[in-house]
């Protein structure tokens, strides 16, 4: 089996299967509308390159999992939430032109695990396809063929998760995941859930039964420690993520403390292929896109929503906007008010 090429049809098949079929395949054409097909995560989706968003979800809700794949034309900042019931893994299918994933060398190797109730902010490159499957916490850790070891490892697992290095154990999910869909293709919804609690079982006996295998032979989970770059760049991703810019103050200071001018510029050009103070600008331009989609800021006029962001001139805030959503301001408040009329 071509894996690639099976993925590539699975994400092209459109909207097709959209109310047909065990999975369902979506191409979307707004970041909020790609965030809220994802089952058991809640996930914001932050486009970091320009350019109109495209991105195509392919998913399929099996019992205790949900299986997602996914893929941008833009580089997006994935902000993931998972239910307090709900383990997240997550898998490189390919990765994207510069072969960096979540700022990680060789992405084919790797597992990242975000526990239940857990949060990260993880920046995936353009046109990179990922999987990300969740598993109800009691089906995983009440399963029998998953090692006692194992068990109270993962249940110890707190906060921003943790990178799992296997090349073998990653490859055996991706395929273990891929034959699944394959699986329910062309299942009708309504009478297939008999086969798909059947793939389920399956499926979650097959991903346990192999870390239970990595465990007996490393006698642990090799885990990726994160490099100072990388811990460099979280933290000052965390504090840009919660400053008020309408304060126009205090974030350069914030950041100095995390190291020079320098060693700050490095660390986000290997996660995001952009200096601090163009990431910065971003994410302003997307909290500014939020609150014109938002309802409650209707009653506000769009400079007061681009003051709140920190931009204090307009039509530089008009040009950055529409470079980098392919909108202007006014068309995305028009296309609120409507959806909310309608």
């Amino acid at each position: 089996m071509n894996m690639i090429h099976s993925i590539d049809n699975l994400i092209e098949s459109g909207d097709t299967l959209a109310t047909s079929s065990v999975f369902r395949s979506f191409t979307c054409s707004e970041p909020e509308y790609f965030s809220r097909l994802f089952d058991g995560v809640a996930l914001e989706g932050i486009q970091l390159s320009s350019g109109k968003f495209s991105g195509s979800v392919v998913f399929a809700l099996l019992d205790w999992i949900s299986i997602h794949i996914s893929r941008c034309a833009q580089s997006v900042e994935m902000r993931m939430e998972t239910d307090q019931d709900k383990f997240l893994f997550c898998v490189c299918l390919q990765e994207g032109p510069d072969g960096f994933v979540f700022g990680l060398k060789d992405p084919g190797s790797w597992i990242y695990v975000l526990p239940p109730g857990g949060r990260a902010a993880m920046p995936a490159p353009e046109n990179c396809t990922l999987l990300l499957l969740t598993v109800d916490s009691d089906a995983m850790l009440e399963n029998e063929f998953l090692r006692p070891e194992a068990k109270s490892w993962f249940g110890a697992l707190k906060g921003e998760g943790i990178f799992v290095r296997s090349k073998r154990l990653a490859s055996q999910l991706r395929e273990d995941v891929l034959l699944s869909l394959l699986g329910t293709e062309g299942l009708p919804f309504a009478s297939g859930r008999k086969n798909a609690h059947e793939l389920c079982q399956a499926l979650i006996s097959s991903i346990l039964s192999s870390l239970s295998l990595e465990w007996m032979v490393k006698k642990r989970f090799a885990t990726e420690r994160l490099t100072p770059a990388s811990e460099r760049f979280f933290k000052a991703q965390r504090v840009i993520a919660e400053h008020d810019f309408g304060l126009n103050a205090g974030l350069g200071d914030a950041l100095a403390e995390l190291g020079s001018t320098r060693s700050l510029e490095m660390a986000f050009s290997s996660h995001v292929k952009m200096g601090p103070n163009t990431y910065t600008r971003v994410i302003r331009l997307h909290n500014a896109r939020q609150k014109l989609r938002d309802a409650d800021f209707l009653e506000e006029s769009i400079g007061n929503v681009a003051a709140r962001e920190g931009f204090w001139d307009w039509s530089r805030f008009t040009a950055d906007y529409s470079k980098h959503f392919g909108e202007q301001p006014s068309e995305t408040r028009r296309k609120t008010m409507a959806q909310l009329e309608s």
